[in-house]
């Protein structure tokens, strides 16, 4: 989508916002990117999960920790094909948040050693041991990453979407030291053959009357899987029992199903800048107003465009910000495959008005002149 819009000045400010598929290879240097696997105890017993961390490669000191939880595919066959590198791109937007983000495959998934501990089928009767489980996996993820010299095990958030926002509900209730902030992003478990709503909203209120660890949930009204009825059943119930939670409903997006907001560019779009207004409230790592207001600086612009600015540093990964080199138009790219096109579909539109354009920051990454 390329919208120009116009403000007093001609300052003219555009956001291209693509949809991707899978993420391409990383193809700038300000990230380091690890695909490995971490060697784990669960229940006394060592266990290799596959993982990635990303990092920015200028970090220094101890970084706040980032965990990611997957969701479940439908077949095993999927749960086994899932690798850690599809949410690579979510793992580069916490990174350039100043985390060290951690992409980790529970048992039975990816190339994690499995199968998973606890099975459920239609005459499972709760859906808590196998909940449960994943948070063994998650906690134990923590426990070994809170080891690396580059990482700050006082400063912990997890995010999980999916199943995972199950899984990261669930270990909130266990209330593990560091771990600071939770974000469910269509979260829960389906049962397509036998729904198993009664057994999830009872889940949810077992977390809730033990977890206290603030959390944000972000759902959309047009996801398949979980419908806005049941996800205010579930968060009645988290509440009933005393969490904290706040949620956030998106209206349906004809352009995805609404489960897709996690992986999506457009959704991205969207539950990135919930999930910053989320960290500044509970005084977490992300982009502050003082960023907007240096990069107004640099960018030599009015207060007219602090919205642009801020849209810019919430978009989502890759994306970059062009601007003419005579002249107040600017226009911005997010969310595409490489920063390569995030470059070129910046300068395209930017010269849309006629005079040269120039690429002044790619990502986080101040290009243009020095002050």
């Amino acid at each position: 989508m390329m919208a120009p819009m116009r403000i007093p000045r001609l300052i003219l400010m555009a956001a291209v916002l693509l949809c991707v598929g899978t993420a391409a290879a990383q193809d700038d240097s300000d990230l380091v990117e690890d695909p490995a696997f971490l060697r784990v105890t669960i229940s006394e017993r060592t266990v290799r999960l596959e993982s990635l961390i990303v990092r920015r490669k200028n970090a220094e000191g101890k970084l706040p920790v980032a965990l990611i939880a997957h969701g479940k595919p439908a077949t095993e066959g999927r749960m086994l094909d899932d690798r850690a590198i599809q949410y690579v791109r979510q793992a580069r937007d916490l990174a350039r948040r100043g985390y060290l983000a951690v992409v980790t495959m529970r048992r039975g998934y990816g190339a994690s050693d499995g199968p998973p501990p606890v099975s459920l089928s239609c005459a499972s009767p709760s859906l808590l041991g196998r909940f449960a489980s994943e948070a063994d996996d998650l906690q134990a993820t923590l426990a070994a990453v809170a080891k690396r010299p580059d990482a700050d095990a006082t400063r912990m958030i997890v995010i999980g979407v999916s199943a995972g926002g199950a899984a990261v509900a669930a270990l909130s209730a266990r209330n593990p030291p560091g771990l600071l902030g939770v974000i469910n992003v269509s979260g829960g478990l389906r049962f397509p053959s036998c729904p198993k709503e009664d057994a999830l909203v009872a889940a949810f209120k077992e977390y809730g009357a033990k977890s206290r660890v603030p959390q944000l949930w972000i759902y959309a009204k047009n996801d398949s899987f979980f419908p806005s009825q049941l996800v205010e059943r579930m968060q009645s119930a988290f509440l009933d029992g005393g969490g904290d939670l706040k949620l956030v409903m998106f209206d349906a997006d004809e352009r995805y199903d609404g489960h897709a907001i996690f992986q999506n560019s457009n959704g991205r779009s969207k539950w990135l800048p919930q999930m910053d207004a989320f960290l500044r409230f509970h005084k977490l790592p992300t982009w502050t107003r003082d960023d907007v207001t240096a990069l107004l600086k640099k960018l030599s612009a009015k207060e007219t465009s602090r919205g642009f600015v801020e849209n810019y540093l919430a978009g989502p990964s890759e994306k970059a910000l062009a601007r003419q080199k005579s002249g107040t138009v600017m226009s911005s790219s997010y969310g595409t495959r490489t920063t390569e096109d995030a470059r070129k579909l910046a300068t395209e539109q930017c010269e849309k008005r006629g005079q040269p354009c120039e690429v002044v920051m790619v990502n986080d990454r101040w290009l243009g002149p020095a002050e």
